[in-house]
């Protein structure tokens, strides 16, 4: 309504700001007041109510043009007056709704629009006189304008509102479009020339073509061609151009009375071609009802004839109807085991249907006619008083009865019937006639029966149940099984019945209960949902409860199913325990502990305090895995876990995230010297020996530490920093703990990228052996060789040992690195042989993890049966230190190696402790004495000393010895004197690809001892 108000009064303020461009000389009055039009329309559509529109738009208007607020609002009264006068007059005397109707309602509607301009020119120049802005000269010409020019723009604009929203009835096929086009063009082409090219009196010429307008179209048209034309008119008056050029006021009084007087005449005219379309359609409507008429009655006659004709045959289908409604109902009793049966009081003759004796097992071929004795020969003696009562009270009383009883059927069959019936009386009110039916409901009785013991079977099962069953009316119980009781801890049903459910579960999940309860809104939707229930002893029982609408829909009960699932949450939670912890330590696992730092982050967010990230790696302890076994290394990891959360706070996280790596979370790390000396207690606590099935274990940590938010804002981030800086600590040195820094990221992708391209460094052949020669310090001669391996990189090119070595033993690919330098060791040699260069036996290094391989023995044995190589070709090296840890374990391996033929040696002998004693029980043929005891030689008195009692010592237990390291005149000189049997060191050669180790052997060189 408002939005309408204010579009309309924005409309009226804008056709007033046109207006003045057509003003006379006192520039308030205008040759056309289109508004006025405007108002007298909306006020026709939309009612009185809209006079809002015309007394805030025209006082707003005045406003802007300079005139004094008071002078404005009495305009404003004087055009509201107007378009009200005027609305009213045209709704009481004419028929306009939307359209014209008749050339009378034209006249009329210019005559009321006369009448209420008149008052608009009555008051507006009275009120612009009386306020100085009027000459008095003046004040007749601009009152005679004012009329003219409100009753204009009623006659014009008015109708094009008024008729916008009719439909004009006219189909607009392509012909009507194309003939409309044509009329705009050619309208427009001649008001053109009439008004704005040429002076002369050519008016006239407009007139053929409203005339065209108004007989091939509808009022609606021409009502826009009259706005069309109106508005010529008034761009020549403004171009001072067309044929009313002359004085101003001529100017525009011409231009009133010419719009005006057409205007209304083309309407007029349209208004009376309708009329006569109208008139025209009513008589071809009268033609079609006459000729509608005159077929309906010779349709009526011939339908008299037809149904004289059928009269006939109808009686005859009438019968035959009878009939078959007769079998119908013979039909209908038979399929409802129903008889029907009338006694004649009387006469005691008792009419049956067929159904009747069907029931009573009588062939329907017999007599249908019986007397009541006779039928009561059919019931059982014991219910025959029964019967006879109920027909003798019913004859006495006249009123409707009922009554149920068996009859025996002469084959013996008992049948259960319910009979009902009516009594009829004569007009003196005497009984006549008993009439009624039979029912069969043997069946019914035998259901009714069924039913009641399955309602029985039922409640037997409801009160069996395991769960609890409950019946609510309006959220209170009705009804409780016995699990429903022990559930609640009742102990009768009279301490639940009539008690709120809700009051039976724990107030913390009462709100979610309610909620899903209250979700039930149709009989067949089932909801459920978990919560506890609080027993009268003060225990709590975890429970499962659907709920679904139970009755009718005069009733709607709610019926509950609730399972006791105590034990089932204890599973529950036993399953996210094991899920979230670590099932040999205890601790917190990698997911557990993801999920707590994620909460710590927030934490620190919100608190500002910093947090802290620790990932640790145990050291050395694969070497316990390897040789005590799995069941040791548990033990140890066992004992770690503790030891770590011994060094921590209650509200610190240890976790194990898997192997022997684990992660601390340290919150609130506020204190700077908290972190470090956190991280010196959980090294000296890894540092302390292990004491697993008697013996000793000596083992370590490094550690890497993260801290939130300077290294990080994602769990992820911060475990991946705390990784790369936990690596830095062991490439420093093991048993230290370092802060991760971003130059750390830079390294850790170096190593990363090793790791990647060491991982496929044998597949792409990037490995090659080279082979240092081992001199006979007897002879001179070369007498064998120490296979050692290279990695021909990529991008870095030849690697030695120390750059991949150690990497290759933390990715667990020392092994396979091991056993292809075996292999290719044997393929050498024999490639060697063919070539008929002499045989000499090359010494490959083993790694502790290639005798954890039960299968290692047979895979050496393969190589070397493939190859086609003697078993004297190839010697194994292990070192000391393997022999220190776990000399029993080697034992048998050793064994089994050197029943093949191997020759097998202990290297880097004398950096040990404890190894001596097993040297005279391993099946070794030779010893290497370390190079930092030959480096020395001779100058070092304890270097001197510890290589003579080596010698002295392998000597006397039958050995050979290799003196690894030789790289001086001096030193050579010294092993010979002792007698040490073979040498190797840069004095002889450095280490040299097969290519050149070939033509090594080839030159058969002989050194000067």
């Amino acid at each position: 309504m408002f939005a309408r108000l204010g579009l309309f009064t924005l409309a009226y303020i804008l056709l007033g700001a046109f207006s003045l461009l057509v003003a006379i000389n006192s520039s308030y009055t205008s040759a056309i007041w289109p508004a006025a039009g405007l108002t007298v329309a909306i006020m026709l559509i939309y009612g009185y109510r809209m006079w809002p529109v015309v007394f805030i738009g025209a006082t707003v208007f005045l406003l802007t043009t300079g005139i004094s607020p008071g002078i404005a609002m009495l305009i404003a009264v004087g055009n509201t007056l107007e378009a009200l006068t005027a609305s009213w007059l045209i709704k009481r005397h004419t028929s306009i709704d939307g359209r014209f109707t008749s050339s009378n309602d034209v006249f009329r509607f210019v005559a009321f629009a006369a009448a209420g301009a008149t008052i608009a020119a009555l008051v507006g120049p009275a009120s612009l006189l009386a306020g100085g802005y009027l000459p008095r000269d003046e004040y007749l010409h601009s009152g005679f304008t004012w009329f003219l020019g409100d009753l204009a723009g009623i006659a014009i604009f008015a109708p094009a509102i008024l008729t916008w929203r009719s439909h004009s009835g006219i189909v607009w096929s392509r012909q009507k479009v194309a003939e409309i086009i044509l009329f705009a063009l050619s309208f427009s082409l001649v008001c053109l020339f009439v008004f704005i090219l040429y002076r002369a009196p050519l008016l006239f010429m407009v007139l053929p073509f409203l005339i065209w307008l108004a007989f091939r179209f509808s009022q609606k048209e021409v009502a826009k061609a009259n706005i069309v034309l109106a508005a010529m008119a008034i761009a020549a008056v403004l171009n001072n151009t067309g044929p009313q050029v002359s004085a101003p006021f001529d100017a525009m009084l011409l231009l009133q009375v010419f719009v005006s007087i057409v205007g209304v005449t083309a309407l007029a005219l349209a208004v009376t071609v309708d009329q006569r379309s109208q008139a025209t359609r009513d008589l071809e409507g009268m033609h079609n009802q006459l000729e509608t008429l005159v077929q309906q009655r010779t349709l009526q006659l011939h339908q008299a004839v037809e149904a004289l004709e059928c009269d006939i045959a109808k009686r005859e289908e009438i019968q035959n109807a009878l009939r078959a409604k007769e079998k119908q109902l013979e039909e209908a009793q038979r399929l409802s085991h129903m008889g029907s049966w009338e006694w004649d009081a009387i006469h005691d003759h008792l009419s049956v249907s067929n159904e009747m004796l069907r029931i009573y097992g009588v062939p329907t071929e017999k007599q249908q006619r019986l007397t009541y004795q006779q039928y009561l020969k059919f019931i059982p003696p014991e219910e025959c008083p029964l019967v006879d009562e109920v027909v003798r009270t019913a004859l006495s009383t006249r009123r409707p009865f009922s009554y149920e009883h068996h009859v025996v059927r002469p084959d013996g069959v008992r049948r259960y019937l319910h009979c009902s019936g009516a009594v009829e009386t004569d007009e003196t009110g005497k009984p006549v006639m008993l009439y009624g039916t039979a029912h069969d409901i043997t069946e019914a009785k035998a259901m009714e029966t069924s039913l009641r013991q399955a309602e029985e079977l039922y409640r037997t099962l409801v009160e069996m149940s395991p769960d609890a069953i409950y019946l609510l009316y309006q959220g209170k119980i009705i009804f409780s099984n016995s699990a429903g009781l022990r559930l609640a801890g009742a102990t009768g049903s009279n301490r639940l019945q009539g008690k709120d459910f809700i009051e039976l579960v724990c107030p913390g999940d009462r709100k979610t209960v309610t909620e899903k309860l209250q979700q039930l809104t149709q009989a067949e939707q089932i909801v459920s949902v978990e919560g506890r229930i609080e027993q009268d002893n003060g225990s709590t029982v975890d429970f499962e409860l659907a709920a679904t609408l139970f009755g009718t829909h005069d009733r709607q009960d709610t019926l509950l199913v609730v399972r006791d699932i105590s034990e089932r949450k204890k599973v529950e939670q036993q399953i996210y325990h094991l899920a979230h912890h670590d099932p040999l330590t205890g601790l917190p696992n990698r997911l557990l502990f993801k999920e707590r730092l994620e909460h710590a982050i927030l934490q620190a967010h919100r608190t500002g305090h910093p947090l802290v990230v620790m990932f640790i790696d145990l050291d050395r302890f694969k070497v316990i895995n390897d040789t005590a076994g799995h069941g040791a290394g548990d033990q140890v990891l066992i004992e770690c876990a503790q030891r770590l959360r011994q060094c921590l706070r209650d509200s610190d996280t240890v976790a194990r995230t898997g192997g022997d790596e684990f992660l601390v979370l340290i919150e609130s790390a506020t204190d700077p010297l908290h972190v470090p000396s956190v991280g010196q207690k959980l090294l000296a606590a890894m540092e302390h020996p292990f004491h697993v099935g008697g013996k000793e274990y000596s083992i370590g940590a490094s550690i890497g530490i993260s801290t939130y938010p300077a290294d990080g804002l994602h769990v992820d981030t911060l475990i991946k920093n705390a990784d790369i800086a936990m690596y830095r600590a062991k490439t420093e040195g093991r048993g230290r703990f370092r802060y991760y820094s971003a130059s750390m990221t830079a390294q850790s992708l170096e190593r990363y990228m090793m790791e990647v391209a060491l991982r496929h460094a044998l597949e792409r052949g990037e490995m090659e052996l080279y082979f240092q020669p081992k001199v006979s310090l007897r002879n001179g001669r070369t007498s064998g060789a120490e296979a050692l391996i290279r990695w021909n990189h990529p991008k870095h090119g030849l690697l030695l040992p120390h750059r991949f070595i150690s990497l290759a033993e933390d990715m667990g690919l020392i092994a396979e690195m091991g056993l292809w330098a075996i292999g290719e060791t044997c393929r050498q040699c024999r490639e060697w042989q063919q070539q008929g260069l002499p045989p000499v036996r090359i010494a490959v290094n083993l790694a502790y993890s290639q005798f954890a391989d039960d299968g290692f023995c047979g895979k050496v044995h393969h190589f070397l049966l493939d190859a086609g190589v003697s078993p004297d070709s190839l010697e194994l090296e292990i070192t000391e230190t393997m022999l220190m840890e776990n000399a029993e374990r080697l034992m048998s391996t050793l064994h089994q190696l050197k029943q093949l033929g191997v020759h097998l040696s202990v290297d880097d002998f004398g950096t040990g402790y404890s190894s001596l004693a097993y040297l005279k029980r391993l099946p070794v043929d030779s010893v290497k004495v370390d190079r930092s005891f030959i480096k020395d030689l001779p100058s070092d008195s304890e270097d001197v000393a510890i290589t003579r009692a080596v010698l002295a010592l392998v000597h006397s237990l039958k050995r050979s010895v290799v003196a690894e390291g030789v790289e001086t005149r001096e030193q050579l000189d010294f092993l010979v004197r002792n007698g040490c049997e073979e040498g190797q060191g840069f004095y002889f050669s450095k280490a040299l690809p097969a290519a050149e180790f070939r033509r090594f052997l080839a030159d058969e060189k002989v050194f000067a001892l």
